[in-house]
């Protein structure tokens, strides 16, 4: 009797002794799953809020491109106006023509014409060049031909080969008047360039708000006229001018 009290005594210790092992595992069960969920929350809230950084830097991106092309577009657009609404003064285009030739264009703002009046100064500069170094060297040749220096004989090197030196004075002297000619006709051309860029200048200031629209028309047309004093029925032509 006394054996079984205690063998009933063993096992219930047993029992709550298995009792406690399992509710201590059920609370390390439940701690554990508590820290995974825990971390599982906060990994799930540092990625979400990297993608809304990624976002927000995305859209700071594109309203920073939407603006600086909203704001080229503005200045293209303030340029067209100033363009349009551009009215240059003729005094001040004409000073600037009369200072450097092409000037007065820039200041117009019609650089298309800048080629001409250049390329029209740089084929005067160049003709100028060419015909006045051909005179200074004939001219040299001459001074050397009416001296009695006979050492000087540099005209002798401008006849062309085969030329008799008799005639040689007068060849030499009907290119020096040539090329003379010459270049006092292309020094005249440059300074003939040169008031036409000026003229054009003011000219092209003055008419700028000149209207040139389709609105301006002429008609002709016959008419019927009654003279006052005598009454007698006059044949006419009535011309009206629309602007």
């Amino acid at each position: 009797m006394l054996n079984c009290c205690k063998l009933y005594i063993l096992l219930f210790f047993v029992f709550v002794a298995g009792l406690l092992q399992a509710q201590s595992d059920n609370s390390q069960l439940l701690s554990d799953t508590t820290l995974f969920s825990t971390q599982s929350t906060l990994i799930s809230n540092s990625q979400f809020s990297t993608l809304n950084s990624q976002l927000e830097i995305q859209n700071v991106e594109s309203l920073q491109k939407d603006s600086l092309r909203l704001a080229k577009q503005m200045r293209r657009e303030q340029r067209a106006l100033a363009q349009a609404n551009f009215k240059p003064d003729p005094n001040k285009s004409l000073w600037l023509g009369l200072t450097f030739p092409g000037a007065g264009q820039i200041y117009n703002r019609k650089y298309w014409k800048l080629p001409i009046i250049y390329g029209g100064a740089m084929g005067v500069a160049y003709a100028v060049s060419y015909y006045g170094g051909h005179y200074n060297d004939y001219m040299k040749g001459y001074r050397d031909y009416l001296d009695s220096d006979p050492n000087t004989n540099y005209h002798l090197q401008l006849i062309p080969q085969g030329y008799p030196e008799s005639s040689a004075g007068n060849y030499v002297k009907n290119r020096v008047n040539s090329y003379r000619r010459y270049r006092d006709i292309f020094i005249v051309v440059g300074v003939a360039v040169y008031a036409l860029s000026v003229i054009d200048a003011y000219v092209d200031a003055q008419l700028a708000d000149f209207d040139i629209s389709t609105d301006l028309s002429m008609k002709v047309r016959p008419k019927l006229d009654v003279e006052q004093h005598t009454g007698t029925p006059t044949a006419a032509c009535q011309m009206q001018i629309y602007f």
